[in-house]
């Protein structure tokens, strides 16, 4: 049971109640703007115009000394993918190594036996995410990491990165599935 306030207590200050955040303009299905769409912001942003930033850079927290930036439109619409188990664990091995060019060096086999499985395993899931453009094979024992999907080495590389691969990622853009009837968005 609550107690009354006392005469001398002051009463709770009354805060605002919060907005709703305007949810962000999406050009396409699902969230998910085309990558000539997405080179096309990096183009008007490389004509000139200047960020303000009034307070220091911090850190992130995060276990570790790494992060990788992932696009929330994606995460939040993989299950879509139907990805198999080992698919999924290609994927997130090649977001925590991949380089400053987005490349995993490794073989089939080596992941093969980094999770246990077989190397026909391994082929199939990297067959699974390279029809799906999260990854795509350069050479032999040499991977892509398609950074429009996750970039850990900082946003002014990743752009320039984006830019170079420009005619690259136009042909493998990653395109979220249809499930059901309709489309689902987040």
């Amino acid at each position: 049971m609550a107690q009354p306030l006392r005469s001398s207590a002051r009463a709770p200050l009354q805060s605002a109640p919060l907005a709703p955040v305007p949810a962000p303009e999406r050009d396409d299905v699902n969230g998910l703007e085309s990558a000539a769409a997405l080179l096309n912001k990096f183009k008007e942003l490389s004509k000139g115009g200047t960020f303000t930033y009034d307070r220091k850079r911090r850190p992130y927290v995060f276990y570790g000394t790494n992060h990788s930036s992932i696009s929330d439109v994606l995460q939040a619409n993989l299950w879509k993918f139907r990805l198999s188990m080992v698919a999924r664990d290609v994927l997130d091995y090649l977001v925590t190594h991949h380089d400053q060019q987005a490349l995993v060096k490794t073989t089939q086999a080596k992941l093969g036996e980094h999770f246990c499985c077989s190397q026909t395993k391994v082929s199939k899931a990297i067959g699974e995410l390279s029809r799906h453009n999260f990854t795509w094979k350069e050479k032999r024992g040499l991977y892509r990491l398609n950074p429009l999907y996750a970039y850990g080495w900082g946003s002014d590389q990743q752009r320039q990165l984006v830019v170079s691969l420009q005619n690259v990622l136009l042909e493998h853009q990653i395109e979220i599935p249809t499930v059901g009837k309709k489309e689902t968005s987040r």
